[in-house]
């Protein structure tokens, strides 16, 4: 019976499966810092090829596949479901409502989090720490339905996953000073992260484009014209092709 149940929710719930190594090697939670997973755009950063990935330098190989089946079990039980009002709701958030059981059932899951962050070697400190974390959101979960929505905004698993990533980056700076090679880019933290011109199209340094439609210019007139220039190129022939430019928003 617990091994149909462990098959359930690694298969239905987390969707750890042969395809993505059982949770750790996902292309989205690769190129997604654990400070962004709650960000709005998730979906569309996945599809973009050119974003590298976004986990702290220095770690060894296991490290980085902890930490990569950590987010993604944290996003998938915090926030993979829906949004409602403003919040995500994930898998967790759902069970908890569940009366009597549901409670229980959503403390097992953070401490499967909190066990698989345990792979990478994680001192006694950090534990307490994501267990401090777990008995909070659980505290806060016993009370009916106020205490449900805001377990849903507390989100235990992601800021495991954060303490998790935070300790893990320093581990690997330390690696690369015992090294002596230079210390790369580290697009796991945040500011580093939303520089990246693959990101919104944009040139390193500068800010994110509005988004929204292209303004609207006058024409002779006074009349409005689209915001699209030509370009003129002499073909061989003789003959002119017009080429539109191509906007990025």
């Amino acid at each position: 019976m617990a091994n149909l149940i462990g098959n359930f929710v690694v298969k239905k719930i987390l969707k750890e499966t042969a395809e993505n190594k059982f949770g750790k090697q996902d292309g989205l939670f690769e190129r997604t810092p654990a400070t962004k997973l709650n960000h709005k755009n998730i979906k569309f950063t996945s599809n973009k090829k050119k974003l590298r990935k976004a986990l702290p330098p220095g770690l060894t190989e296991i490290e980085q596949e902890v930490l990569v089946k950590v987010k993604r079990r944290a996003y998938m039980l915090d926030m993979s479901l829906f949004s409602l009002c403003g919040l995500r709701f994930g898998w967790s958030s759902v069970i908890g409502f569940v009366p009597a059981i549901g409670d229980v059932l959503d403390l097992l899951l953070a401490l499967m989090v909190v066990r698989t962050a345990s792979e990478a070697s994680l001192p006694a400190s950090i534990r307490a720490k994501m267990l401090l974390n777990i008995i909070l959101d659980f505290l806060i979960g016993l009370v009916p339905f106020v205490g449900d929505i805001a377990d849903a905004a507390y989100k235990c698993n992601t800021r495991n996953a954060i303490v998790l990533e935070n300790y893990l980056r320093q581990r690997g700076q330390e690696n690369i000073r015992k090294s002596g090679i230079p210390a790369p880019r580290d697009l796991s933290l945040p500011e580093e992260y939303d520089q990246q011109p693959e990101l919104y199209g944009t040139v390193e340094g500068a800010s994110p484009q509005p988004s929204g439609p292209p303004p609207r210019h006058r024409g002779p007139g006074g009349y409005p014209t689209r915001n699209r220039s030509r370009q003129v190129n002499q073909t061989k022939g003789g003959r002119h092709q017009e080429d539109d430019e191509v906007r990025l928003f």
